[in-house]
């Protein structure tokens, strides 16, 4: 198979699992500015395994395909996956309260868990993929032969990351994040934060 060929179908399913992770990260900025849920602790940090997640794959559409950018992808996806999957032992016991909304019957640590599960295979079938290669490191494909979307789905990547990060800050500046859940934005509230 022409290697040119592989790396443009890859680079095609990349862009698709960056704009995947967009959307999951749009989704939680709708339930944290629409519907006033606040991310906790756990929410932070499984956001950050998703950045990292498109991290891996970002770095592949800007510089070119290396086996190493889906070591980090795959790295964050489990850190995530785990991260869920604590979380829903966490809210397992018949005394805990779920956090968040639901959808479809299942909360969202719930979903991101299968989510970053199946990111960890989708890693290693790409790194497979690109294993059967001929070449080491492919060269990342010029400006003008990229897609139009290609430069779009990147833009609201890094913005989305941005966001995130901004979002952090105001919610806790430079102290530890509150657990169980917080009302307000620590930087923007001057009362007490753990007040409703």
């Amino acid at each position: 198979m022409n290697a040119q060929l592989t790396d443009n179908r890859l680079g095609q399913i990349e862009l698709a699992a960056i704009a995947g992770i967009c959307f999951l990260l749009l989704d939680a900025f709708f339930y944290q500015l629409v519907l006033g849920e606040l991310p906790c602790a756990f929410c932070n940090l499984i956001r950050v395994c998703l950045m990292l997640l498109g991290s891996g794959l970002l770095l592949n559409r800007v510089f070119g395909i290396n086996p190493w950018n889906y070591v980090l992808s795959a790295f964050g996806a489990l850190i995530g996956s785990l991260l869920s999957l604590l979380f829903m032992f966490a809210k397992a016991p018949a005394w805990t309260k779920p956090t968040g909304s639901a959808i479809f019957g299942l909360h969202m640590y719930t979903w991101t868990f299968m989510v970053f599960t199946a990111a960890i295979m989708f890693c290693l079938i790409m790194a497979v993929l690109y294993a059967r290669r001929d070449t080491q490191v492919s060269e990342p494909s010029s400006l003008a032969a990229r897609p139009k979307a290609h430069g779009l789905i990147i833009g609201v990547f890094v913005a989305l990351v941005a966001a995130n990060l901004v979002s952090a800050f105001l919610q806790n500046g430079f102290d530890h994040f509150m657990a169980g859940g917080q009302q307000h934005y620590r930087m923007l509230y001057d009362g007490d934060v753990m007040k409703p």
